[in-house]
């Protein structure tokens, strides 16, 4: 369920307006309704906001787990394990890429810093 959603349920079985509760929290009603909305609000506002709904923070935490599959244990979907293993070398490269990027920045620092000697 939405975070927001959820906060929508709350405030309706408390008969109370999403205003009342931004204001109790000290926020503007917009700033609340966008941190809802986006899940960036903060885990100090959640508990605010569970204190002042008189509910349990882990209310907003509950949600179905799924378990996922390990694409290394796909080995009957062809196309998934080659699209895997095409990720896992794009991957490689763009490490081997960081590194060299790397030695060649720490390169520049070395020669800045002999130029600036000599000076």
């Amino acid at each position: 369920m939405l975070l927001k959603s959820l906060v929508d349920k709350l405030l309706k079985e408390k008969k109370k307006p999403m205003k009342w509760l931004a204001e109790a929290m000290g926020k503007t009603f917009d700033g609340l309704k966008k941190s809802l909305l986006n899940h960036s609000i903060k885990y100090s506002d959640i508990v605010l906001m569970a204190e002042i709904l008189e509910v349990s923070p882990a209310i907003f935490f509950a949600s179905e787990i799924r378990p996922q599959k390990d694409p290394l244990l796909v080995t009957d979907d062809k196309e998934t394990h080659e699209n895997y293993l095409s990720l896992n070398r794009s991957l490689d490269d763009c490490k081997e890429l960081n590194r060299q990027l790397k030695d060649q920045l720490k390169d520049k620092e070395l020669i800045i810093s002999l130029i600036s000697k000599t000076k």
